[in-house]
């Protein structure tokens, strides 16, 4: 039988053994808070995108069920019929989405930056049948293009090069969305001028393959020049 003194002994072996196991937790501790903190700085320096923590809000409650791509292009390719401009619009598609993209002659004077009534038009359906769904925060961008003919004179004040017409023409085309009801918040305008040939894809202009050579072999002919000047309006994946 144990004395009172090889008890004790027993006792504190015990709690020392228990305390060499466990002192793996204070270290394991340590390292959490640490990684805690750390996140917590990226974050403090990241900037949210306001969007997307919308949509995140949003996740939290009942997803809206969004338009399939599919769907838009269908949608596109209703209008066309409807307004019988088949010759005239086409929808197609690249890795930013889905583009309804229609010749510069029905859309706009030459150079002028009035929206022609065919355009208009499209514009009202395209904001009953795509635009409306307010919880779609799905980018929507309006691209204006030209041919590679300079400005003429007696417009130059107004439009120095192509750039600032193309811009303008998109502008216009936002802004004729934002008055008829469609949120501002998702609508992007951008001026390519002469930089994107009808003929030539997405992966042809990220490429960087487009230069002034390729720009004039493909504004040499009236037929060409016709179908570069053109607006597209392209439903964004995000």
């Amino acid at each position: 039988m144990m004395n009172k003194n090889e008890v004790e002994q027993v006792v504190d072996d015990a709690v020392g053994n228990i305390k060499e196991e466990q002192s793996w937790l204070l270290t394991y501790a340590d390292m959490m808070t640490l990684l805690f903190a750390f996140f917590v700085l990226l974050f403090s320096l990241s900037s949210p995108d306001p969007v997307k923590i919308s949509q995140m809000k949003d996740g939290m409650g009942d997803q809206p069920e969004l338009k399939s791509f599919n769907a838009v292009s269908q949608d596109f390719e209703d209008i066309i019929e409807d307004l019988n401009i088949g010759d005239k619009a086409k929808v197609s598609a690249d890795p930013r989405g889905v583009t309804l993209e229609i010749d510069g002659d029905i859309c706009f004077e030459s150079g002028s930056t009035n929206i022609h009534g065919t355009l208009a038009e499209v514009l009202n359906q395209a904001s009953e049948k795509v635009f409306a769904q307010q919880d779609d925060y799905r980018l929507i961008r309006i691209e204006g293009h030209t041919d590679s003919d300079p400005i003429p004179k007696s417009l130059k004040a107004i439009f120095p090069t192509n750039w600032e017409l193309s811009s303008a023409r998109a502008s216009k085309v936002v802004n004729y969305l934002i008055d008829i009801g469609v949120n501002s918040g998702k609508l992007q305008a951008s001026g390519y001028a002469d930089r994107w040939p009808a003929n030539l894809s997405w992966f042809d202009i990220r490429s960087g393959k487009v230069n002034d050579s390729v720009i004039a072999e493909n504004n040499q002919t009236i037929e060409q020049k016709k179908a570069n000047r053109r607006i597209k309006i392209v439903f964004s994946k995000n």
